[in-house]
């Protein structure tokens, strides 16, 4: 029976271990472009992580509305309400896999031209939809597709452009996430409140078509691989010890990211906060997510991006385990706001910038939405697991089992990451 060399995994998944040595050749591929190329590539991967994941930030204002509005006492529609975010977020992690490889086999431009005309087209359906359940097919499911489609090639693209400042670009680019949900949650609220859930739909259509396509256009990397083809897709990633470790890391970060988000203001307002106060310190939060996803790629590139990530990981984790549980009031709320959104918002630069780290960046996409693609079940599972917690016995108002769920899955993730950072190397203050 043929055995799996792992050392010829390694070998495959990156040529080489040092990227001082890969520097010149990544440089090399770059010099036939004009030196602003690689800051538009940015800018438009920016833009189309802003739109897609804004729009999933921004559902909850019209899932608020068509509850108490549309479908007020209808217990059923309202619960079938609340599986439309979960399909849109489990969306960005399941298609990761089929997506990354056809941006690297086909076209990054192409297919983010293609995943706009999808996201657009789920919303203008979702204008017409009268039922939840046809919001659960063209919210949930179309415009779902649509973001699974440009979500990892919007997110690894720029990494190919840089060498010195990788960690910055892709900082910058992922910080497209939170500046988005600030940009398209209030404009989501004031078109709901002023026009209707369906207009607001049309209108949100019509400017991912016009923004994400033009954007599309300047999404490209320096070198696409012309000799890969769909059949060549290398299954021995997943005997590589480094690459399991890697995939189990962003399972569990995928299973806790989003729970604190969902349940926090539902956690303040039983504590005695109001519910504009409970916004406001989401609000912060979500700022400090942007926030550390450029500080946390621009500390990578003098620190070491395997030491960042170890250091986001295990502060996520304490916010979770310590400070959760004792936010019962505005101040301790902003320190667990701004603790929780900065080192959890900076995950989401260290993870790909890791993987390129790791596995290097010819096969970033496509290893990354592999990665995505395996803890998808971690999206679908997050929530639904804090929620039974929060509603088991002996949890009551305090919240203190869902605290220490998704405080372990956030320790778990930094014990992975540990376990790469000394495979790469066991000195203690090595920049790696």
């Amino acid at each position: 029976m043929d055995t799996v060399n792992e050392k010829d995994i390694d070998d495959h998944l990156s040529t080489s271990t040092e990227i001082g040595s890969n520097k010149d050749s990544e440089a090399d591929k770059t010099k036939d472009f004009p030196r602003y190329t690689r800051y538009m590539v940015v800018a438009s991967c920016f833009v189309i992580q802003g739109l897609a994941c804004g729009v999933v930030h921004s559902w909850g204002v019209q899932q608020e509305y068509l509850a108490n509005n549309v479908y007020t006492g209808d217990t059923k529609k309202i619960e079938t309400l609340s599986y439309i975010g979960t399909l849109m977020f489990f969306s960005v992690y399941f298609w990761g896999m089929p997506a990354g490889w056809v941006a690297e086999v086909w076209s990054y431009r192409k297919l983010c031209f293609l995943g706009t005309l999808v996201m657009a087209l789920g919303e203008l359906l979702a204008s017409f939809s009268k039922e939840p359940w046809q919001l659960c097919i063209t919210q949930g499911i179309v415009f779902g597709i649509g973001i699974g489609m440009v979500f990892g090639p919007s997110s690894t693209a720029p990494a190919g452009w840089f060498t010195k400042r990788r960690g910055l670009a892709i900082g910058i680019t992922v910080a497209g996430v939170g500046v988005g949900g600030l940009v398209i949650a209030p404009l989501t609220e004031a078109l709901v409140r002023s026009t209707s859930v369906a207009w607001s739909q049309r209108i949100t259509a019509l400017y991912i078509l016009v923004l994400g396509t033009i954007s599309s256009y300047f999404v490209r990397v320096p070198k696409q691989d012309k000799t890969r083809s769909f059949n060549s897709f290398d299954w021995r990633a997943f005997y590589n010890r480094r690459f399991a470790v890697h995939t189990a890391m962003v399972f569990f970060v995928t299973a806790a990211y989003i729970v604190p988000y969902t349940y926090l203001p539902e956690f303040w307002v039983k504590h005695g906060i109001s519910s504009q106060n409970a916004s406001v310190l989401i609000a912060v939060a979500n700022v400090a997510s942007s926030v550390g996803r450029v500080a946390t790629g621009f500390a990578a590139d003098y620190i070491g991006v395997l030491n960042s990530l170890v250091l986001s990981l295990v502060v996520a984790a304490i916010s979770c385990l310590v400070i959760w549980p004792f936010a019962t009031n505005i101040g301790v709320g902003v320190v667990m706001a701004l603790f929780y959104g900065f080192t959890a918002g900076g995950y989401w630069s260290l993870a790909p910038l890791a993987a390129a780290k790791l596995f290097g960046v010819e096969k970033l996409t496509s290893n990354s939405g592999t990665f995505y693609t395996v803890s998808a079940i971690g999206a679908w599972l997050g929530n639904p697991v804090g929620n039974a917690i929060l509603n088991g016995p002996g949890h009551g108002t305090q919240f203190l089992g869902m605290s220490l769920y998704i405080g372990v899955l956030w320790f778990a993730s930094f014990l992975m990451a540990v376990v790469n950072r000394a495979s790469y190397s066991k000195r203690l203050f090595a920049v790696v």
